[in-house]
């Protein structure tokens, strides 16, 4: 259980109650009637026997004397505020907890529990605890100690910018505070965003600033800032810039699909290249040769990395930015798209030690995310991973990721024979190429998992392309546990998709008929609102979709299929025993999509036909 089926107000008021009802407690008990000294007893009782016999001979023996009247006992008042400010402290901490477990999308009821146990523990010690020099900081050490647990804990779930406790952390709390000192004022402009609905950070985790020089510049990094927010915004995965003689140029590529954005004017549109490469710590200066750079954005809490690369064209200066979803591409095999027989196919597939997968899909397919879901299927803490790519876009958590340029020819290839000597548990390797290569994987996977990535149109085709490498079935047959392809499929609008009934006889051809479906969906026909104008849709602003999700077919290898493949079986018999085992293509998974209503006929065609 992740969550706490309770009211927002109450989840936030549960903790301070009962902290502040364990306070008021304890600082009651604090205060108290206590009896006079045992010491001053005997003193006490001679002077009031020698007063009664003076005053009162005649006093009947048998009376009980008056009892001593009480004296109240304080905690002095320095003692009393530190233990309140500690109260106020644990009270503060054990709310941001509870806030903080739903926004890392950890155990919430664990850990807020855990941190409230560490708090009223560390209270206890404090109150209860006589001498106050011992208590306090006893009742410190036990609830920082958890405090520091969690915030290690929630320190590995979120990317640098989110994490607590660090340096970075620590001086921009410390700017927060108390401003930024003289030196740091003289050496940096005005932090990017601020008062925005974006800002910039570096990757040393601390705000970017940027030194504008002029009143062009000032509006130049206000559409910088609005140009990068609605890509964001918009989901876009690459913003293009073109600056040309009267106006910038600004296209978004949002879900494989290119789209015109709204273009920056003069004066602008001058200097906006100029302010994009200072907040990547480029040199503006340098207009013709390519440069890179990297930076972090942070739009309503949640994190992007923005890769940034700026060449001179003939037509004027270009810049692409590449946006990468911190958390959105963290992606596991549930989240994949996969359907759940194939889910479980590639899963027990994976579970082979040692055994060998493949994976393939034409370029665009998000094979590259694939392989990093499978990665992330194994235990990274307790088996050694390397994956093999030609750039790495996405860090895998606790991955050794090995930059490999298949164009080397024998550099890669030592390379990749040098890191299989190190005995890793799992290799991964990203679009194999080269003959030596695929040799390499082959011989590996007699003692490790291995996952290979190969261009191909479908699963026929990956274990041709892949035998055709290797120059011998038999090698590849051995090891082999399963084979994938996949696609890339836009998700419809589930605001503005639009209801028809469909063809029976396109249901015939489809193999639909048996299923009785009365209803399929696609993108709307916009009609016209006011003025003339198209309605706009708030979910997808008239895009017709929105996200994506991966379109697989899985192909477990059983016996038969290994023996055809060892005999080298040609690719037709290869696929009429997938027809005949009953396995689904790519084109009868899409077609269950369309009918569950998720995409449309037209989507699926063209992933189906995407060319290699």
């Amino acid at each position: 259980m992740r969550h706490i089926n309770c009211k927002k107000g109450s989840r936030t008021l549960f903790p301070g109650l009962v902290l502040a009802a364990f306070v008021l407690a304890g600082a009651g008990s604090a205060w108290g009637l206590q009896a006079p000294p045992a010491a001053a007893a005997p003193a006490a009782k001679s002077a009031t026997d020698s007063a009664a016999t003076a005053a009162a001979p005649a006093a009947k023996g048998n009376e009980k004397p008056t009892p001593a009247a009480p004296r109240m006992v304080t905690v002095g008042i320095p003692n009393l505020v530190a233990v309140l400010l500690f109260a106020a402290l644990v009270f503060y901490l054990c709310n941001w907890v509870f806030l903080d477990t739903r926004f890392v999308s950890t155990d919430r009821v664990k850990w807020g529990l855990l941190v409230l146990g560490g708090g009223l523990a560390g209270l206890a010690a404090a109150i209860l605890i006589p001498v106050i020099y011992a208590g306090l900081p006893l009742g410190v050490i036990l609830f920082g100690g958890v405090s520091v647990a969690y915030a290690v804990h929630r320190n590995t779930l979120v990317t640098p910018p989110l994490r607590v406790l660090t340096g970075a952390h620590l001086v921009r709390i410390r700017r927060r505070l108390f401003g930024r000192t003289a030196t740091e004022e003289a050496e940096s402009g005005p932090v990017s965003g601020v008062g925005h609905q974006i800002l910039f950070m570096g990757l040393d985790d601390l705000p970017v600033h940027v030194e504008i020089g002029s009143p062009a510049e000032q509006l130049a990094m206000n559409e910088v800032e609005r140009v990068l927010h609605d890509a964001i915004v918009r989901r876009a995965s690459t913003v293009g810039y073109l600056a040309k003689l009267t106006r910038g140029e600004v296209k978004y590529r949002i879900s494989g699909e290119t789209y015109s954005a709204k273009d920056v004017e003069r004066p602008a549109a001058e200097h906006f290249c100029t302010i994009v490469k200072r907040i990547a710590h480029l040199d503006p200066t340098e207009t013709r040769k390519p440069q890179e750079g990297r930076v972090r954005a942070i739009v309503a809490t949640q994190p992007f990395e923005l890769r940034i690369k700026a060449a001179g064209t003939v037509k004027g200066e270009q810049i692409a930015v590449r946006i990468v979803d911190v958390i959105a591409s963290q992606l596991t095999l549930d989240q994949l798209g996969l359907a759940e027989g194939a889910q479980a196919a590639l899963k027990d597939a994976l579970g082979v030690q040692p055994g060998l997968v493949i994976l393939s899909g034409p370029p665009d397919s998000g094979l590259t995310t694939t392989i990093h879901a499978c990665l992330r299927h194994f235990d990274r803490y307790v088996n050694n991973v390397v994956v093999f790519e030609p750039h790495t876009d996405v860090e895998v958590e606790n991955v050794q990721h090995v930059l490999v340029n298949q164009e080397d020819g024998p550099v890669a290839t030592a390379e990749v024979r040098s890191r299989i000597r190190m005995e890793p548990d799992v290799v991964a390797f990203d679009a194999v190429a080269l003959p030596e290569i695929a040799a390499l994987l082959a011989e590996a996977s007699k003692e490790h998992v291995v996952l290979v990535g190969i261009r191909a149109a479908d699963v026929v085709q990956a274990i041709t392309l892949l035998t055709a490498l290797l120059g011998s079935a038999r090698a590849l047959a051995d090891r082999l546990q399963a084979v994938t392809n996949q696609r890339v499929v836009r998700l419809l609008c589930p605001d503005c998709k639009e209801a028809y009934r469909p063809n029976p006889d396109f249901l015939r051809k489809a193999n639909l008929g048996a299923a009785r479906v009365d209803t399929l969906y696609r993108p709307p026909t916009r009609p016209a609102g006011g003025g003339g104008k198209p309605e706009v849709c708030p979910k997808c602003n008239n895009e017709r979709y929105v996200g994506r999700t991966g379109l697989f077919e899985v192909m477990p290898i059983d016996p038969v299929a290994r023996e055809m493949i060892g005999r080298g079986a040609g690719a037709a018999d290869v696929r009429a025993y997938i027809r005949k085992s009953g396995l689904r293509n790519l084109q009868e998974e899409g077609l269950q999509m369309v009918v569950e209503g998720r995409t449309s006929i037209e989507e699926v065609l063209r992933a189906v036909k995407q060319a290699m």
